[in-house]
């Protein structure tokens, strides 16, 4: 009888830096899958692109389909993240859907709260997401609205798992300031924000002065690419931060605060449920249970709820992840056994 091959995938996605809700995510899987003695490597093609042990720029387009086809025709599982929610998105998913017939069928995590407006826009557009998914072995949203979107374009048998596990909240050394902030914050808030419109920074930043105008001595520490350029009264930017500091700024916050005009199912959300924090987000996309949620784009209603929420009582007790983690299942997808060693070593 012939041995079982080792379990190798290849995911394609991006990885920090910038460090966000996708980035994350394949971060997580790649430790996850090779903490299993499982083979992983990851093609970035994010922003970042920097080499690392176990993760390859993509490059240019050329370099890109020669590097998915290569790793195709070796064996390896193709499992593509991406945001479904622009052309480049789906001409990735198209190229990523035929490099995995050469393998066990490719796998795609689509991950964008956008995603479902641009998906339903016109019928031509409907139908191309349905022939680009129909070549893949298996189709994951990370929220049921996406889902919904896609069963409107006629794609069947989605599954919704959260870009999210409880196995690697594990907030590190706080990052230069945080202390003094802390100490003269009452309340603490915290944002992640990007310079892109559907983070609402605007909305947050209006919010935030009618915070201040009934708390003058809260503070908002702000992190997040292009975070570190944003200024006013009360405000503590941090910039760019890795994923153990950020949660670090995360845990010593009061409320985390998620002002996003469209969103998936955010990470940072979950992150903050997690660490036991009190969470205002706005009602867009998936909010879990426990999360204070206003209408997108109304800066009146987000500083009343982060007024109240700021002087409630005691934060909800953080999640003990005992329930089974999305990331589990996607590393049963994979072939690779939950018996191994904890993901989190």
């Amino acid at each position: 009888m012939t041995a079982q091959r080792p379990a190798r995938v290849l995911l394609v996605g991006d990885y920090p830096p910038p460090n966000g809700g996708v980035a994350t995510h394949v971060e997580e899987l790649f430790r996850a899958v090779r903490s299993r003695g499982a083979t992983c490597e990851v093609l970035d093609i994010g922003k970042g692109q920097l080499p690392a042990e176990g993760v390859i720029p993509a490059g240019g387009a050329g370099r890109f389909s020669a590097l998915l086809t290569s790793y195709a025709a070796r064996g390896y599982r193709i499992h593509l993240h991406t945001n479904g929610a622009n052309p480049k998105s789906w001409l990735l998913a198209q190229v990523s859907a035929a490099a995995g017939r050469f393998s066990k069928g490719a796998l795609i995590t689509l991950h964008s709260g956008l995603g479902p407006g641009w998906l339903l826009q016109t019928p031509p557009r409907r139908a191309m997401v349905r022939a680009v998914l129909a070549q893949f072995g298996r189709v994951i949203a990370v929220s049921a609205p996406i889902r919904d979107a896609l069963a409107k374009c006629g794609v069947r048998e989605v599954e919704v798992l959260p870009a999210f596990s409880h196995a690697f909240i594990r907030p590190g050394v706080p990052p230069d300031g945080l202390e003094k902030l802390r100490a003269k914050a009452s309340p603490l808030f915290c944002a992640m924000i990007a310079p892109r419109p559907e983070y609402g920074e605007a909305v947050l930043l209006a919010a935030f002065e009618r915070v201040r105008a009934t708390l003058p001595s809260a503070r908002l520490a702000l992190y997040g690419p292009g975070s570190d350029s944003v200024r006013g009264e009360g405000i503590a930017p941090f910039g760019e931060l890795h994923r153990p500091q950020a949660l670090a700024l995360m845990a010593a916050c009061d409320v985390f605060v998620r002002p996003t005009l469209a969103d998936g199912d955010s990470v940072s959300v979950r992150e903050a449920l997690a660490l036991g924090r009190r969470v205002v987000a706005t009602e867009v996309g998936h909010r879990p249970p426990g999360v204070v949620r206003v209408p997108p784009g109304d800066a009146a209603a987000l500083g009343e709820a982060l007024v109240a929420c700021a002087s409630g009582a005691a934060p909800p007790q953080a999640a003990s992840g005992t329930a089974l983690d999305s990331l589990e299942r996607i590393l049963s997808l994979y072939g690779v056994s939950p018996c191994a060693a904890s993901a989190a070593s």
